[in-house]
């Protein structure tokens, strides 16, 4: 039975908003050739693709961008070595309609206890708001300072458990290392199931490998769905060190 596989970014393939380690790029691209690889993440495509590189990111078979909300598929030209990447679908999340939804995200941010707090913390993307805390505008040291007091305090799980209860149409999630995702409800990492890839769970082995995949991670509705299934199957990881010796185990040496 051949093999799909399906990869997080952030914490998965890559540190946190970081690039890719140079040897484990080597490793990965040298292992994905021969494969079926997808990337599923909650970043943009151009941010991804900033993340991964270009060698790697052109023998993905498609791109699901901003948790799934934007597909991209990729058609490789043999004879100029060179990809065309294509908009399959994206999504659409008008926040502006929930009445003070962004004063309510500024409350909660200059109530938070925590003391570092630098600006742009919440991103439009595709289908998609991301909110963190302590800004886009950190340092890789603040964004770290967050991380250890979110690990203490759980910060992030009582925001989202006191906003998933005010807004019944809305799903929020941890993502990454400091965020949190926001969507419709249902227009999480699932779709790339539901709205692509469901008709190749009966003849292929679906593996999904990612770093958020308890609940209420960005990564656990993709993961409960594969789970569910005969021919699907979900890794958690802690770091991009632990995807590097995943690549060596027998889940991962079929093509």
């Amino acid at each position: 039975m051949n093999t799909i596989y399906l990869f997080d970014v952030d914490g998965t393939l890559t540190p946190a908003k970081n690039n890719i380690d140079t040897k484990f790029a080597a490793q990965f691209f040298k292992w994905s050739k021969s494969r079926q690889v997808y990337i599923v993440s909650g970043g943009s495509f151009m941010r991804i693709l900033n993340q991964i590189k270009r060698p790697i990111f052109d023998q993905m078979q498609g791109v699901f961008a901003c948790m799934g909300n934007a597909y991209y598929t990729n058609r490789f030209n043999k004879e100029d070595g060179y990809s065309t990447w294509t908009e399959a679908y994206k999504n659409k999340f008008d926040i502006k309609k929930q009445k003070d939804f962004y004063a309510e995200l500024d409350w909660i941010v200059k109530d938070s206890p925590f003391h570092i707090k630098t600006g742009r913390h919440y991103e439009e993307r595709v289908g998609m708001v991301n909110f963190s805390i302590v800004g886009r505008n950190a340092t890789m040291e603040q964004r770290k300072a967050y991380e250890e007091y979110d690990a203490k305090f759980k910060e992030r799980e009582k925001i989202v458990e006191k906003l998933s209860k005010k807004y019944k149409g809305i799903d929020f999630v941890i993502g990454g290392a400091v965020s949190i995702d926001i969507f419709n409800k249902g227009n999480d990492k699932s779709q790339v199931i539901h709205r692509v890839l469901k008709d190749k769970l009966e003849d292929h082995r679906i593996v999904f490998v990612g770093d958020r995949i308890p609940f209420p991670g960005n990564d656990h509705s993709l993961a409960s769905v594969l789970q569910e299934h005969k021919n699907g199957y979900a890794v958690e990881v802690e770091s991009w060190r632990d995807t590097a010796k995943l690549l060596s185990t027998d889940l991962f040496a079929s093509g």
